[in-house]
């Protein structure tokens, strides 16, 4: 995998109740104490598909067994893989019934998949959270989709960052893609193809251009 391609994998949580239980044997420790503190059951699928996919996908990457791999957490809670298995830069994010995993070889990486949600107030929350200029546009007749399309980005900014997301929102993102932002350093960011209803999008740490492979998996 070359430094300046970054591949991303869409998957989908709606597996067989048959495959869960493979799937939850990958977890570690912390993730099945948080697997187990999540109430509903359709989100405790969610995570064990989200994190056992993100395993198998590493896995494969580093030709290392997927329930071997290790995560350390910053203090904004940002996961990077530690222990024996390393070299590969990851970022997961699920929304709905949809999981997306970005791999980068060496630059920090973060992506991010939103539902478009036409029942949100996204005028009001775009003026609590985004830049004055990102607000106008947002009321002024970008709505629903251009702020699922901002958030996106932003968060993908944010965990790229392995910041906090108040600030995040606060940067400005928009305009045509790719656009390259400063957040305590340069980092360019991508949209990505998303299935009809969401928007996505994928950063990375630097100025420097990169090429996106995405993949369905499974």
């Amino acid at each position: 995998m070359r430094s300046d391609i970054v591949d991303v994998w869409l998957a989908d949580a709606r597996v067989p109740d048959p495959a869960l239980p493979d799937m939850l044997v990958l977890l570690d420790d912390d993730e099945r104490r948080r697997h187990a503190s999540v109430v509903h059951a359709i989100d405790r699928r969610r995570f064990v598909v989200a994190h056992a996919v993100t395993r198998r996908i590493v896995g494969a990457v580093l030709d290392a067994p997927p329930g071997e791999l290790r995560w350390a957490h910053n203090p904004n809670g940002k996961p990077a893989l530690c222990g024996r298995y390393t070299g590969v830069e990851v970022n997961l994010s699920h929304s709905g019934d949809l999981v997306m995993v970005a791999v980068s070889a060496r630059r920090p990486v973060g992506v991010d998949l939103q539902r478009v949600v036409p029942a949100l107030d996204c005028a009001a929350m775009a003026r609590r959270f985004y830049p004055p200029a990102e607000a106008a546009d947002v009321a002024g007749g970008g709505g629903h989709e251009l702020f699922a399309e901002l958030w996106a980005r932003k968060e993908s900014l944010v965990k790229a960052a392995g910041a906090r997301l108040t600030r995040g929102l606060a940067t400005p993102v928009a305009g045509p893609a790719p656009v390259v932002v400063e957040h305590d350093g340069p980092f360019r960011i991508e949209d990505l193809k998303a299935p009809e209803g969401f928007r996505a999008a994928v950063a990375l740490a630097g100025e420097d251009p990169f090429t996106v492979n995405q993949h369905a998996y499974g």
